[in-house]
């Protein structure tokens, strides 16, 4: 790609400029042009000449002027580009900052995590050294010492990976199916009318059913996001697109079928406790008495 200078020709104009000034000088006969005067000029001899170099001169203005306008032209888009490459940097200026704040979060997520899962295991073992102290002071420790080192470690370690686990997970219930579906997105637009924008990864689970529309289990960060999401879902109800939307914990075999029997015994006392209302919290039906 040719240079500025190339494209410009500046070397030929500038030789041209210089040529022309000292023939000139030379031709009126004097030392510089400073010493030219409009009566020098009319003393040259020979009006040709003088007319060749009255287009000689017109041709290098002309040349000068294009090359003043191209050098204008030129300076300009270095200018958009100047801009141009100032916005860019703006740009990712923010994006830096923006990925900045989102590691910081990130690592106070790890961090509570991290003192959720200690906390836990705390608890466990406090509970396994209790039921250590009851086996002395019971005098059974020779029949069970086997027992608690390996079965009840064992199932301690179990039931805290199977809380951890569960503890990070939701469940959406009436998000419609459909054919090649982009499950994640439709979860991600769910928890954004919410507020929420977290990482997520999520699955259909149970048979395929044209009837029926599965449910829909959704892992996240950590339990702490979990339970600020469980906080606000109420407010799902409210939305037009996801009002029959609703979401819940993950829980386990025996909690699904505790719940199922609240549900039902729930329903029947429905049919029964017309001017209340009734609900599930805390494991258990819970009643009000409705608003006349």
């Amino acid at each position: 790609m040719p240079t500025v200078a190339e494209r410009f020709n500046f070397e030929k104009v500038e030789s041209d400029g210089q040529n022309f000034l000292l023939d000139t000088v030379k031709l009126c006969k004097v030392n510089c042009v400073q010493e030219l005067t409009p009566e020098i000029v009319n003393k040259i001899g020979n009006k040709g000449d003088l007319n060749v170099k009255f287009l000689q001169a017109m041709q290098l203005i002309e040349r000068q002027h294009n090359m003043i306008i191209n050098q204008r032209v030129h300076m300009s888009q270095h200018q958009s580009r100047m801009i141009e490459l100032q916005d860019q940097v703006i740009s990712l200026q923010e994006r830096l900052l923006t990925a900045n704040e989102g590691l910081s979060k990130a690592r106070k997520v790890s961090e509570d995590f991290k003192t959720e899962i200690v906390n836990t295991f705390q608890k466990e073992v406090s509970s396994v050294k209790q039921s250590f102290s009851d086996v002395v002071k019971s005098g059974s420790l020779k029949t069970s010492a086997a027992t608690i080192s390996t079965e009840s470690i064992k199932s301690v370690a179990k039931q805290i990976a199977l809380e951890e686990e569960l503890g990070r997970n939701i469940m959406v219930f009436g998000l419609c199916e459909e054919q090649n579906e982009d499950i994640c997105t439709k979860v991600s637009d769910v928890l954004e009318s919410l507020g929420e924008k977290p990482r997520v990864e999520a699955c259909r689970i149970g048979k395929k059913s044209p009837s029926a529309t599965r449910p829909v289990k959704v892992s996240l960060s950590s339990s702490s996001i979990v339970q600020q999401i469980l906080k606000s879902s109420s407010k799902l109800s409210g939305t037009e697109k996801f009002k029959r939307v609703f979401l819940a914990p993950d829980r386990t075999a025996e909690e699904r079928a505790h719940r199922k029997e609240l549900v039902l015994e729930l329903k029947r006392r429905a049919e029964v406790e017309k001017d209340k209302k009734l609900f599930i919290r805390g494991g258990k039906i819970c009643s009000l008495e409705r608003q006349k």
